[in-house]
């Protein structure tokens, strides 16, 4: 019983932070208020798709910054809170999520080539396991690399670029021990990606990548959006918490649709920050990218909904960077995150258990 008393509070405490979270962006831009009339068209919508009212912040928020007002955007309190933990069974995530054994899930897929990964306090140097010795001499000097958390890292948190000399890291001039030393356990080190030379105009100093956002249901693998994460002028990562930008992609031609978006306090952005034209932007590979994320996510049937992160590298062939378990929903550069499918998805939540709640 305390068991199920605390994961309700778990949940409730997620609901409230994502309320605080939102009403903070709301002050941050221009907002548009809702109408009352448009009010009502949502809690008609959420009514008969959930059976219940929900906050109308979401909608005003997107509704705010692109100019589309649609009853279907999903409230985040509401993706959180029930539907995210509805369609996936998080109960297994952390025997998939690890990077360190993508090579187990995806031995085939283009990833980045793995120097060194920590998987519960062993070192390994891909697959054999090795002393600490070893794995600090495999990273004694290192051309460019890139470490991060291998298991629940978010937002980019804990990511590193460097190139190290005689043990050190350039910048900081941080030791390789200090660096493991840093992160404890459960890392990985890579090889940097060459990305494609198209990529790298959208900004040469980041590697920017694609997020697919797939949905599986009894009828196959179904890409909801994908848009493409671009980082800023000297930033080496993408990621919107580092003040990177989203811009949505046309399914069908592989085309950025129009301009992207940054902080709640920008407007929309028509070029990137070194001067590349967004919209009409050709993204090479693209039909590639979609097709293996069609594949690889018949590979994890316990996550119905899944956010994919493909690069391209320098091959012009996709790169596998990781797979998110709960996907933050790019709703403001896209529109409602599920699309035509939001009825279907969302009515189907009615036959499925809280993976929270339920334990599966």
């Amino acid at each position: 019983m305390l068991i199920e008393i605390l994961k309700s509070r778990y949940l409730k405490v997620r609901y409230q932070n994502d309320i605080q979270n939102i009403r903070g962006k709301m002050k941050q831009c221009d907002l548009v208020p809702l109408t009352s009339a448009q009010k009502n068209d949502i809690q008609a919508f959420y009514q008969k798709m959930l059976g219940q009212n929900v906050p109308t912040y979401w909608h005003e928020y997107f509704f705010s910054r692109n100019g589309n007002f649609s009853v279907k955007y999903i409230p985040t309190c509401i993706y959180h809170q029930q539907i995210i933990y509805k369609l996936n069974q998080f109960g297994v995530r952390h025997a998939y999520v690890d990077k360190g054994i993508y090579d187990i899930y995806f031995p085939d897929v283009n990833r980045p080539q793995t120097i060194v990964k920590n998987m519960n306090g062993y070192y390994y140097d891909g697959q054999k396991a090795i002393s600490y010795a070893e794995a600090l001499e495999r990273c004694q000097n290192l051309k460019a690399a890139v470490s991060k958390p291998s298991t629940e890292g978010m937002w980019g948190e804990g990511v590193r670029v460097f190139h190290t000399e005689n043990g050190r890291m350039n910048g900081d001039g941080m030791t390789m021990e200090e660096l493991f030393s840093s992160y404890g356990k459960n890392f990985i080190i890579q090889e940097k990606i060459e990305q494609h030379a198209d990529m790298a105009k959208l900004n040469p100093t980041s590697l920017n990548t694609l997020r697919v956002l797939s949905y599986r249901d009894q009828n196959g693998v179904h890409i909801l959006y994908v848009v493409v994460r671009i980082g800023r002028m000297g930033k080496q990562v993408d990621n919107e918490t580092a003040g990177g930008i989203n811009a949505d992609i046309d399914i069908a031609s592989g085309t950025i649709l129009d301009c992207a978006y940054g902080t709640p306090a920008e407007k929309r952005i028509e070029t990137t920050d070194c001067g590349t034209v967004l919209k009409g932007f050709a993204i090479p590979s693209f039909d590639k990218v979609v097709a293996l994320v069609k594949e690889l996510h018949e590979r994890l049937p316990y996550f119905n909904l899944i956010g994919w992160d493909f690069g391209v590298d320098q091959n012009n062939e996709p790169v596998l960077i990781e797979w998110n378990r709960a996907p933050d929903l790019s709703q403001t550069a896209h529109g409602p995150a599920f699309g035509d499918m939001t009825e279907e998805i969302l009515l189907s939540l009615k036959h499925r258990k809280n993976s929270v709640l339920n334990n599966l």
